[in-house]
């Protein structure tokens, strides 16, 4: 039998309660699948498996990896051959940009809806947003998936959403302060750009605005990112802090995963009621042991309109058990994802932990990573209103600690590198 529980509550399940529900779900969803899916039972048809064969989550290595490639191959348009309901049933699409290919579908039903807004609440009542707060998403609204994924979870709590999405910078700015906002939504670089547009506007963060929680996300960031909007916010002054959101649109959006509250921004409870994960070695494809670094890979678990099994999403993190009175377990603070790495001088570089780096440092404004192939060459663009010998040396000396490269680094005019108000491209491969 399955256990009734408040989805938006964050403490609503003990572990034991967890790991009843997981497998509830994992059974149906197999039996379902391979029922109405054609991708799933064409794949479990061609290796002479059934829903009998796959039991339990442990047993879903019988079945390969779903990649993008996949998706773009037999979900497009539509939902293509991953859809498990028929059309009428649907309510909407959600989708990548396809800057590289054909665009990465997700496909809703209602009840899809309903589970997406669930658990943008619990992610954000984990984080401290309550039914009180006045918040300005600045997320993109549209095709991607940030700007009303936080939408509807704020409106589930009953928080008081400004739909700002992205753009008009100055007049956001003077929205946060005439509206009293209290928490901002949206993409780390365009919450630090806004911090940037405070200080030109000779805005005291701290004296003339009432923010107090930034939930980042849809792009790769660092314990040092986050520390950086909370202190140029002034967000721990109120009480407050910055705390990240995890999903992406083959998952169901943001809303997946969300920072421990109680760690330093070292990890993410991810809603294994809804999501069965493995983390696997990238290279082999085999899983790895609890606390190693991999890949993450997701199975959905209540998913409706377009379920997948055993997604490899690119992002490298680890997962561990919980140890707070969140009873989810945790994946660290993702480290990059493997279609970003870059290999230079036979060295596999993590954009992230070179960023990571750069950012640490408050003297600087803007940066950009610039990776050339011929010669090849690593190089670091920095803004600093003050630049000096010193810190150009320091920044190179700490990328090199963490990078196995020494690179060049170069200071900048002012305002000559590019801001971002969706997600970040600070690396730049010529």
């Amino acid at each position: 039998m399955m256990i009734s529980y408040d989805e938006t509550d964050p403490y609503a399940l003990t572990r034991e309660d967890i790991h009843h529900v997981q497998q509830f779900r994992f059974r149906r969803m197999i039996k379902r699948v391979y029922e109405t899916s054609p991708f799933y039972h064409r794949v479990m048809k061609e290796r002479n498996l059934t829903p009998d064969d796959i039991r339990s989550p442990e047993e879903l290595r019988k079945l390969p990896f779903t990649t993008k490639d996949d998706l773009r191959k037999y979900g497009y348009p539509y939902g293509g051959e991953f859809l498990t309901v028929p059309m009428t049933e649907l309510v909407g699409w959600h989708m990548t940009s396809g800057t590289t290919g054909t665009p990465t579908v997700g496909a809703y039903t209602s009840s899809d809806i309903e589970l997406w807004s669930n658990l943008v609440a619990r992610s954000l009542r984990s984080a401290g947003v309550t039914k009180v707060d006045i918040v300005a998403n600045i997320y993109g609204y549209g095709l991607f998936t940030g700007g009303i994924g936080l939408h509807i979870g704020l409106q589930k709590i009953g928080s008081k959403v400004i739909p700002w999405s992205t753009g008009r910078t100055e007049a956001l700015v003077k929205t946060l302060k005439d509206f009293k906002a209290t928490v901002i939504t949206g993409t780390p670089s365009y919450e630090l750009l806004i911090a940037e547009k405070i200080r030109e506007l000779g805005i005291d963060p701290e004296k003339d605005l009432n923010l107090r929680i930034a939930i980042p996300g849809a792009e790769a960031m660092t314990t040092e990112t986050l520390k950086r909007i909370e202190n140029e916010l002034f967000l721990k002054s109120r009480g407050g802090g910055a705390r990240e959101i995890y999903g992406m649109t083959e998952g169901i959006g943001p809303g997946m995963a969300q920072e421990c509250p109680n760690d330093n921004h070292e990890y993410l409870h991810i809603w294994t009621d809804h999501f069965y994960v493995e983390i696997i070695d990238p290279e082999t494809g085999e899983n790895v042991g609890e606390g190693e670094e991999g890949e993450m890979v997701i199975t959905h678990l209540s998913r409706e309109g377009m379920p997948l099994l055993r997604y490899r999403t690119r992002d490298i993190t680890r997962l561990n058990e919980s140890d707070d009175d969140i009873a989810f377990p945790k994946i660290s603070i993702l480290k990059g994802r493997t279609d970003d790495v870059i290999f230079y001088k036979g060295v596999k570089l993590y954009p992230s932990a070179i960023s990571s780096v750069i950012i640490s440092h408050p003297e600087v404004i803007e940066h950009q990573i610039v990776v050339t192939r011929d010669p090849q060459k690593l190089l670091i663009l920095l803004e600093v209103k003050e630049p000096s010998e010193i810190l150009k040396k320091k920044i190179a000396s700490e990328v090199q600690g963490v990078a196995f490269v020494t690179p060049e680094v170069e200071f900048v005019q002012l305002g000559s590198l590019p801001r971002y108000e969706g997600k970040s491209k600070r690396v730049i491969i010529k």
